[in-house]
């Protein structure tokens, strides 16, 4: 015996046992939409946290080697005369 679903295939099936291609459509409650929703923006804002923690330590790393390249306050007066009583 074929249901009601059976026999709406059969209008799309071909000679041959071809079966023409099309897309399926499941529906849900909203409840569980918005459920599966918070889910997948959970997984998203944890992907992003990990990213942002990833891209402070490149920063905090940039702003070490900044530091330790730039000259002391002092040194950097120091090379300001040098160069002003050179010229």
């Amino acid at each position: 015996m074929h249901d009601m679903y059976s026999l709406f295939d059969e209008v799309f099936n071909a000679h041959f046992g071809y079966t023409i291609p099309r897309v399926r459509v499941v529906v849900i409650p909203d409840s569980e939409y918005k459920a599966a929703q918070g889910r997948q923006n959970a997984r998203l804002v944890a992907r992003l946290e990990i990213r942002r923690a990833e891209y402070l330590s490149v920063v905090d790393k940039l702003e070490k080697q900044i530091t330790e390249l730039q000259p002391s306050p002092s040194e950097a007066e120091k090379e300001k005369k040098f160069v002003a009583s050179t010229v």
